[in-house]
């Protein structure tokens, strides 16, 4: 630990120097054990007339002082965070000069800000002008905006938004001092950073315009949804927007409020009393359920749902006209009238509550106007369920509450049932009643009160969860005949090692607007995992990869290119990927192979043997093989499944139904009697219509077979295709312990799992080596810890699924024929997008295993 500190204070000594000062000024001022005394604030601290009044040294004072304790904890990690992020970023001079002059640029200008606004008579900045600011969070925000320019293109973007969207939320809703001047600072140091520092990367942001747009659209949608709960809990809320916190502080008073106003003797009200203490929190949770919803949709929106945005389209025009609705209705505040030929003239809080009526519409133009950018279409299946199940949902509990409050003599009430009708809109919406309204309908009786206050949140929250399952799938496009004939052909133009498992089940297939290059994926979890790189004609892969991601940044889908060689690996590398090696190909060069010497012993071995026991190997396809070998082939599979904890596996390891390509080999070792020992599968390799080399896919013994056996098998297929091409490959094999040639990529982390291994039934890695250095910046930091976390849940999967499939032994058993190896990587763009990607390998390679089954064999970990 203590080197690690020693390490971080070496490298960022400019906010080790300002952590320090805040803390010695915090205890100086008085503050340590209370709030900030007021002379110190007033004569330390910064306000706007301290430059009319010549104090100029508040500018820098103010930036070591803090209100209370909290507050100077809250500064510090501000200042390790930000500005150490700053520092490692553009450096601590540069980080220095930044600090200051954002600090003294947003005070002129905010002072300015406060100026026109009380010579405007502007409301919502009355009163801002007598505020003291404290503290280093304006100044810290605002270098780091500027310094974000010297971050990659995806962290810019990220930290630029979040330090906006955060602060615009609160100067909107809560409306303090502070958080004006935090904005302020924030564009400031965005204009800086624009104006004095050349853009990290290639600066292009042409790629992610739509993704940009949905994550744009999507935050305002979130911040809009969280800003009424902010307002409800500041102390004092002053915002424009401020008035939406009645959504969530609802107009039910609390049990203190009631008792302040019931008489001591007034027995059926102290009854009252007690009954919405116990139930009484029920509306204020409901009014949550909105905030809820719209979070979820901005969920769906970053997704590019288009369900999610009619479904946020439609939420916000009902809260901007239920708005409008309730001000008038309830809180006495009325448009003009007229009154036979005289007009009242417009109540002056109208123009205060217009713009919490106009946001939520002007949110559902934006919607409507960026719509052709929301492309997702959701699961019909799920659609349809929905369409059925929410409709019984809300059934359910209106029956259940009117059978209740009916059982409970209700009825008896002065009301009768009206109050049952009246009763279900207070239960099911999420709407600030007036208490007279509320209290006139309160049921009495156990469970209709309990219903009552709880039943809308119980169906608002199963509703919510259905909502996003249906936000979060999408609709599944497989490939058509006319897809995968057109693969087939692409396939034999180029590819590389796996590019024959493109054309298996259950792979979806995009293709360039040429048509020259395709590339096959599945879709889990959201991201775009590929089969190998791309296939087709050479010269187009660039510009196809392109268009791919602009095709993956559309369908909001993240793109994941898997187990690729070194080529594909370095193409996407200019444009910011990032390598994780997953497995190291393992490569035969049959024609210099010939089986001398002690290092093949074995091999020799193994083709005695079966020369003794007159087994031979016959090549053939799966079409000439007889009705009694097939269904030794079968049986030979079903035994070996029959055995193992988990069904077989998918992705790129094939099955029964993969041997039925007729441009598969099969290699049988078959006895003198008919009996099959073994069966092994070779797919083609293709380059310019013509077989390059065979790579070993399907790999089955019989029980009873001879030891030695898949030996004999891989010796044949050596001799076999050394008449034919220059290399095979025995697909993936393990990382640890396997020379390798080459050198893994630059930052590439190695990652070794089960599920790493490209074909055949699997390699296990003993052991996984630490990521690489990588550039000191905050992408860098998060893409290491992001890094290992995917390394742990493949390496846990690794562990889940050797005993099961015995990949080592396997992997042992490839390093017999003195192989060389090529790296084969996991690209990826977005570090934080790679537990999803570890998740999606995962439904990968094991499609159809239930949970019930994979927890009895994580168990055993």
């Amino acid at each position: 630990m203590t080197p690690a500190v020693l390490g971080w204070v070496r490298r960022a000594p400019l906010s080790t120097a300002l952590m320090a000062t805040i803390i010695v000024g915090h205890v100086a001022s008085g503050a340590f054990l209370a709030r900030l005394p007021g002379p110190v604030a007033r004569n330390w601290g910064f306000q706007p007339a301290d430059l009319s009044d010549g104090r100029w040294w508040n500018i820098f004072s103010t930036l070591f002082l803090s209100s209370s304790t909290a507050a100077m904890v809250l500064g510090i990690a501000v200042v390790a965070v930000v500005v150490g992020i700053s520092e490692f970023t553009v450096g601590t001079l540069r980080t220095a000069a930044l600090f200051c002059a954002i600090q003294v640029a947003a005070v002129v200008l905010y002072t300015v800000i406060i100026g026109l606004g009380s010579t405007l008579g502007i409301d919502s900045l009355e009163g801002v002008d007598q505020a003291t600011l404290l503290g280093p969070f304006a100044a810290s925000a605002g270098t780091l905006m500027a310094a974000s320019q010297g971050i990659s293109l995806l962290w810019r973007r990220r930290v630029r938004v979040s330090i906006l969207s955060t602060a615009l939320m609160l100067s909107v809703y809560v409306g303090h001092a502070q958080h004006l001047f935090i904005l302020v600072a924030a564009l400031i140091g965005l204009a800086a950073g624009k104006v004095f520092f050349k853009a990290a990367g290639r600066g292009g942001t042409r790629r992610s315009t739509s993704h940009e747009i949905r994550t744009i659209l999507a935050l305002v949608v979130a911040v809009f949804a969280v800003g009424p709960l902010a307002a409800a809990l500041a102390h004092v809320a002053v915002g424009p927007l401020a008035m939406l916190r009645t959504w969530i502080t609802n107009q039910e008073p609390t049990l203190s409020q009631w008792q302040g106003s019931c008489h001591v003797a007034n027995a059926a009200c102290q009854g009252m009393v007690k009954d919405l203490g116990l139930f009484g929190s029920g509306g204020h949770l409901l009014a949550l359920m909105p905030m809820l919803l719209l979070l979820v949709c901005a969920e769906g929106l970053r997704r590019g749902s288009r369900l999610a945005l009619w479904v946020a389209v439609y939420f916000h025009l009902v809260i901007g006209l239920v708005s409008a609705v309730y001000f008038q209705v309830f809180a006495g505040v009325g448009l003009s009238l007229r009154r036979g030929h005289r007009s009242l003239s417009i109540n002056e809080s109208v123009w205060e509550l217009l713009p919490v009526v106009l946001m939520p519409l002007l949110i559902a133009v934006f919607l409507i106007i960026f719509r052709r950018h929301f492309r997702v279409e959701t699961d019909p299946v799920l659609r349809r369920r929905a369409l059925i199940y929410l409709p019984l949902l809300l059934l359910a509990v209106v029956t259940l509450y009117a059978v209740a409050w009916l059982a409970e003599g209700n009825l008896e009430d002065g009301v009768g049932l009206p109050a049952l009708v009246a009763a279900i809109p207070r239960i099911v919406l999420p709407y600030p009643f007036p208490f007279s309204y509320a209290a006139n309908i309160y049921p009495h009786g156990f469970f209709s009160q309990l219903l009552f206050s709880f039943g809308g949140l119980v169906l608002w929250l199963a509703s919510t969860v259905s909502i996003l399952a249906l936000f979060l799938s999408r609709r599944l496009h497989s490939g058509g005949v006319d897809d995968i004939v057109a693969a087939k052909a692409l396939v034999r133009r180029g590819g590389d090692s796996l590019s024959w498992m493109t054309l298996w089940a259950k792979n979806q297939y995009w293709f360039n607007s040429a048509g020259t290059v395709a590339v096959a994926y599945q879709a889990h979890r959201g991201v775009a995992l590929t089969v190998g790189g791309p296939i087709g004609e050479p010269e187009d892969y660039e510009s196809a990869v392109d268009q791919f991601l602009d095709f993956c940044a559309e369908e909001s889908l993240t793109p994941c290119f898997y187990s690729v060689n070194e080529a594909p690996a370095a193409m996407l590398e200019q444009r910011g990927f990032r390598g994780i090696v997953v497995a190291a190909e393992t490569l035969l060069d049959v024609r210099s192979m010939d089986f001398k010497g002690k290092d093949w012993q074995n091999v020799r071995t193994a083709l005695n043997k079966a020369a003794k026991l007159e087994i031979t190997a016959q090549w053939c396809h799966y079409g000439e093989l007889t009705t009694g070998q097939r269904t030794q082939i079968h049986e030979i599979s079903e035994d070996w499944v029959s055995g193992q904890a988990l069904p077989e596996l998918g992705f790129t390891l094939g099955g029964l139904e993969e041997l039925k390509d007729e441009s598969v080999q099969l290699a049988l070792a078959i006895d003198a009697t008919g009996r099959i020992h073994a069966v092994t599968s070779w797919l083609p390799v293709f380059s310019r219509g013509e077989v390059v080399s065979w790579t070993l896919d399907f790999m089955r013994r019989n029980s009873g077979s001879f030891n030695g056996v898949m030996e004999y098998l891989i010796a044949q297929a050596v001799q076999h295709f050394a008449l034919t091409v220059d290399y095979i490959s025995l697909s993936g094999s393990p990382l640890a312990g396997s020379p390798r040639s080459g050198s893994p990529r630059s930052g590439a982390a190695h990652v070794g799992s089960a599920l790493a291994m490209p074909a055949g039934p699997g390699d296990a890695v003993a052991s996984t080596a630490a990521p690489s250095p990588a550039v000191p910046s905050p992408a860098g930091t998060v893409a290491d810890g992001q890094e290992n976390t995917l390394a742990r849940m493949l390496e846990l999967l690794a562990r889940t699924l050797e005993p099961v499939y015995g990949f080592s032994s396997l992997a042992n058993f490839k390093q017999r024929f003195k192989p060389r190896h090529r790296s084969l990587y996991l690209m990826y763009q977005d570090p934080l997008s790679l537990p999803a990607i570890g998740w999606a390998v995962g439904e990968a390679y094991l499609p159809n295993v239930s949970v019930r089954s994979l927890t009895k064999l994580l168990r055993r970990q």
